[in-house]
């Protein structure tokens, strides 16, 4: 994350010539925006002593999960993101005693802002690539859905189950998860998700074909083997397939998959969040 000393701007409405600015700015490299909140500074003196209270996101993650397209969350995270805006594991490490309470904080603030910016009309046409260059507060200082990727890789380098909770918008990435992550239970939701990854289209056999393919989203989990086979057989572990489909897969491809050849399935990347109204 990168500190930055100046206040952050809230992008709010702009003109359509100042949208135009915007855009070539994304294009360029980051650009910044806020919590639509008339000012950081007006939350309540206890958000400095007490993490922030994620209801709000779980709130939101269901109506997502419900329809992602007419989510329409609209100001339903702006008091969130303003607490997380000044308050984490960097500002308050004593709030986030485990690695655990960090790692479920920064994937909960990659969550929220992943919602918010799709969400926003005059990032309407930015793709979730250019997205993930856009500057926004946190934690005191300034980060990146990229950035808090990277943070969350270099916390955890062997633990890439959280590459599934770090979706920045594709249609086709991976799910976004049923609730917010909690540090307490960060092992039990790590194992949910990917059980119900598995279940969603990460898994595809051909066995006419002796094909089996393996969603793209699997590129980008860290800490796993180069060679092909060897990567899917630890997926396969990791993101288990429905029982069925898992059963078919054994023995179509055998227990080293070497019957099969193992082959990456296109990624959509369409923008799961499109602005509403």
């Amino acid at each position: 994350m990168t500190a930055n000393a100046s206040a952050p701007r809230s992008l709010g409405r702009r003109p359509l010539a100042a949208a135009a600015v915007l855009l070539a700015a994304a294009a360029c490299g980051r650009v910044e925006v806020g919590p639509r909140v008339p000012s950081l500074t007006a939350l309540p003196a206890l958000s400095l002593e007490l993490p922030a209270d994620n209801a709000p996101l779980a709130a939101v993650l269901a109506r997502v999960e419900a329809n992602p397209a007419t989510a329409g969350v609209g100001s339903a995270l702006d008091a969130y993101l303003a607490a997380l805006a000044r308050t984490g594991p960097r500002t308050r490490p004593g709030l986030y005693p485990t690695n655990g309470d960090g790692l479920a904080y920064l994937a909960d603030a990659h969550m929220a802002w992943t919602i918010a910016l799709g969400e926003r009309r005059d990032l309407a046409r930015l793709d979730p690539s250019a997205l993930r260059q856009v500057s926004f507060p946190l934690d005191g200082g300034t980060t990146t859905l990229r950035d808090i990727a990277a943070e969350i890789e270099r916390r955890a380098p062997f633990e890439p189950r959280l590459a599934l909770f770090l979706n920045p918008g594709w249609k086709g990435g991976a799910p976004l998860p049923e609730s917010a992550l909690e540090g307490p239970s960060l092992e039990w939701q790590l194992a949910r998700h990917a059980v119900r990854c598995g279940g969603a289209g990460f898994w595809a056999l051909d066995a006419g074909a002796h094909t089996l393919a393996v969603s793209a989203v699997s590129a980008s989990m860290w800490g796993l083997p180069e060679a092909p086979a060897e990567r899917a057989r630890r997926l396969l572990g990791l993101v288990p397939p429905p029982p069925a489909l898992g059963d078919a897969i054994a023995s179509v491809c055998g227990a080293s998959l070497a019957r099969c050849t193992i082959v990456s399935a296109p990624l959509d990347t369409a923008r799961l969040l499109v602005p509403v109204g």
